[in-house]
């Protein structure tokens, strides 16, 4: 018997409370294949996506012991597949929980002169034919020569399948646009970057086919050397800014929310701040998804919006959508007895587009359903 099939029923055995150093067997009617026959783990995702099912319902189903699909489970687990176990069933639930309310806080400690100094970057969109790779690379030039140790990604890092942006995008598939992520997003020595995930994209993923988004791009950045990305999980993740002087704290919290962009650049921003209860509001908060600069103090919670590194796509452009290619430096001043953060200094960095599609007075094929547009060599912010 394969010794990981022997771990599974150990751990099985705990699990249901035997206290001998070999569990039990399961019940007989758990028990339909013989040691040859080892259960899939497609086969053991497809029986979940139907509906939630105990280790002896999975057992039995696909005609394996309880060890082997436990195996399976774990494999679907280290795949990125989001699956839970609720009391003595298995589900892969299609809706995750915000990273606030599921992971303890990522720690940041501050300089010993009681500041922060941080990249903030969102909204890349990794295989769109729109994505700006050379703002992306030059944001992260920028950050390495401003002496950042950290780049905090608001989100939507892929562009994602969906109906409307088929003819938009290079690549098709979660595996496909990950393998980009990790092939162009930039790389830069000491430089870690820390990426929540969105609903919408690369979370149109996690809808249909229930899987964990973040987990699995880390472990696909993960196997192609990529130590310097990590995953702080799904829409809202806290961040506690630790001064190394005294241990007090206060939260940057990095969201990316929903919603549509609202007639002035604050305003989806300040009714977000607006909505928090007292107590819960984070000290700092950097925000995704509106593809918009800006950065200001709301309700006494210092704010900023990260941009984007895409063009205004076709949707955009249908809906009168601007794009601010760019991101931010952020500099953080905390006052080492309260952990107040007595000053926010964000560096606005925009990127300009006009020549980067012109050649020879024509679109380059920026809107074309069939061909990728081609780009200009040129600096990533010359304007023409």
């Amino acid at each position: 018997m394969d010794p990981s099939t022997l771990r599974r029923w150990y751990k099985w055995g705990l699990e249901e409370g035997f206290t001998v150093d070999v569990p039990a067997p399961p019940a007989a009617e758990a028990v339909v294949a013989g040691e040859d026959t080892a259960a899939s783990p497609e086969t053991v995702r497809l029986l979940l996506a139907k509906r939630p099912h105990s280790l002896a319902e999975l057992s039995k189903a696909a005609e394996s012991s309880i060890g082997e699909v436990l195996n399976c489970v774990d494999e679907l687990l280290d795949q990125g597949v989001n699956i839970h176990r609720r009391g003595d069933v298995y589900e892969i639930p299609k809706d995750v929980q915000p990273a606030f309310a599921k992971h303890g806080k990522l720690q940041y400690v501050s300089r010993p002169d009681n500041t922060f100094l941080f990249g903030a970057s969102g909204d890349q969109h990794i295989g769109s034919k729109y994505a700006r790779y050379d703002a992306l690379d030059d944001l992260y030039d920028r950050f390495e020569a401003a002496g950042v140790d950290r780049v905090f990604n608001t989100g939507n890092w892929i562009d994602g399948d969906a109906r409307f942006n088929k003819f938009d995008v290079e690549a098709h598939g979660l595996e496909a646009q990950c393998a980009l992520l990790a092939d162009r997003f930039p790389k830069r020595d000491g430089i870690e970057t820390y990426a929540i995930w969105g609903d919408d994209h690369e979370g149109w993923y996690a809808q249909r086919e229930g899987v964990d988004v973040g987990r699995y791009a880390e472990g696909v950045m993960t196997q192609a050397g990529r130590e310097d990305w990590h995953d702080i999980g799904f829409m809202e993740s806290h961040i506690e800014l630790v001064n190394a002087n005294t241990g007090a704290t206060a939260i940057l919290a990095v969201v990316h929310p929903g919603g549509g962009s609202a007639y002035a650049l604050s305003y989806s921003i300040q009714k977000i701040v607006e909505s928090y209860e007292g107590g819960e509001k984070p000290n700092v908060a950097l925000y995704g998804h509106y593809h918009k600069l800006w950065a200001g103090l709301i309700r006494n919670v210092w704010v900023a919006q990260t941009g984007c590194t895409q063009d205004q796509t076709v949707f955009m452009r249908k809906k009168r959508l601007e794009a601010h290619v760019g991101g931010l430096i952020c500099g953080l001043e905390q006052d080492p007895e309260t952990g107040a953060i007595l000053s926010f200094s964000p560096q606005i960095i925009r990127y300009f587009n006009e020549a980067w599609y012109a050649r020879e007075g024509r679109a380059n094929d920026r809107w074309s359903y069939t061909k990728p547009a081609r780009m200009l060599p040129r600096s990533p912010s010359a304007i023409r």
